[in-house]
């Protein structure tokens, strides 16, 4: 599966074929975890030279990664039924498509929106990518996942933050900011914002990312 960007979607994508050929070994939880992060990293990149509607956004971005995933595996004689984490992500990851499309439909009407990974950043001990969407000078949005195997502490973030939703993907009400939450993922639009405005948003997330556990 050939990614545009930064080697984010490729090492997803190679954990990702890790997991899937030792299922066994894994909780299932896991397995659908890094799944939607591979679907999300696709989103991502897609909505910077494709406009698509959310649904559509979505729809293609797992056809996408399971056709590569499929193609890989076959190859390496393994068979996996992917129903289950396609259901799974088709309902995780509906406000992350809104989103994403929405930060696209504005990037799509000026020039030149790329994503700008930043070096890895360590929370709990466990590392994460920062990766900072923006659109020639703008910042758009911010985009947070761990590198390794890791989950929020969802009790931990509902003490410190307004969360809605009793699971993931929950989202976080900050500063008239709306974060989405996923098992170890944080996803913000941010359109329009100053670069100070940026920066301290920026701040929380990272604050945020410290309510990571390793699995």
């Amino acid at each position: 599966m050939k990614f545009l960007y930064s080697p984010n979607g490729a090492y997803l994508f190679d954990s990702l074929i890790d997991l899937l050929r030792n299922q066994e070994r894994h909780n299932n939880i896991v397995v659908d975890a890094a799944f939607s992060e591979l679907v999300k990293e696709t989103m991502l990149e897609k909505a910077q030279f494709e406009r698509l509607t959310d649904i559509a956004l979505l729809s293609t971005s797992l056809n996408l990664v399971t056709q590569s995933l499929d193609s890989e595996l076959k190859s390496r004689g393994i068979e996996v039924d992917f129903s289950s984490y396609v259901k799974d992500a088709q309902n995780r990851l509906k406000f992350a498509a809104k989103e994403i499309a929405s930060l696209a439909a504005t990037a799509h009407e000026g020039e030149n929106q790329r994503q700008v990974p930043e070096p890895l950043v360590t929370a709990q001990s466990i590392q994460f990518q920062l990766t900072s969407l923006t659109m020639g000078s703008e910042f758009n949005g911010l985009y947070a996942f761990a590198v390794e195997t890791a989950t929020f502490d969802l009790e931990a973030l509902q003490k410190k933050y307004a969360v809605e939703g009793d699971w993931f993907p929950a989202t976080i009400s900050e500063n008239d900011f709306l974060f989405i939450v996923d098992y170890s993922s944080i996803l913000v639009n941010l359109s329009n914002l100053s670069h100070d405005q940026w920066a301290k948003t920026k701040e929380k997330l990272v604050e945020m990312m410290n309510c990571l556990r390793p699995d």
